[in-house]
Order: C-alpha cells, then structure tokens, then sequence
C-alpha cells in the first residue's frame, strides 16, 4: 500500500496537530474528527512534542491565547480549528 507522510510547520503556537483539520459538520467550527489509523497519528505527533525542547518545558509561556500542555503538545485539528480545504 503507498504511504505518503506530510508535515507542516506554521509559526505561533507550541502544538503539533494531526489530521483531520476540516470538520465533517456543516457549521461546526471546532469538531473532533478521527482518521481510521488515528493511533498513528497520535502517536507521531506526541513522538515530535515530547522531544521538543520548548514544547516539554513546564515553565515555558503559552505563545498565543490556548496553553496545549494539557493534551502533552498535540491536537485534532478540526478541535483546534477548521482548516480551508476540502
């Protein structure tokens, strides 16, 4: 089976998202929306945040208004925010 990984880094908050970033809702701004191999994603993305120098630091200051640390790093990214696309 081919097997494509992306990844993307934006500037701004100390949070690593994983897929989906659009919500399956019609009008719903902030949805959780799993993949079917979402233990994958899960896992990558807390692989990256919890050997990220500034992301494991307890003392570091949120960067913009939400402090991701309760969810070690990570996010949905529908339940962060809806993303443009398709």
């Amino acid at each position: 089976m081919p097997f494509v990984l992306g990844g993307n880094l934006q500037g701004g908050e100390l949070v690593v998202t994983f897929p989906y970033d659009r919500t399956r809702s019609q009008g719903v701004t902030r949805e959780q929306t799993p993949t079917p191999d979402e233990h994958v994603f899960r896992w990558l993305a807390f692989s990256y945040a919890s050997t990220h120098r500034l992301m494991t630091d307890a003392s570091r200051r949120v960067c913009h208004t939400e402090d991701f640390a309760k969810e070690d790093g990570t996010i949905n990214g529908a339940s962060w925010h809806t993303a443009a696309g398709s």
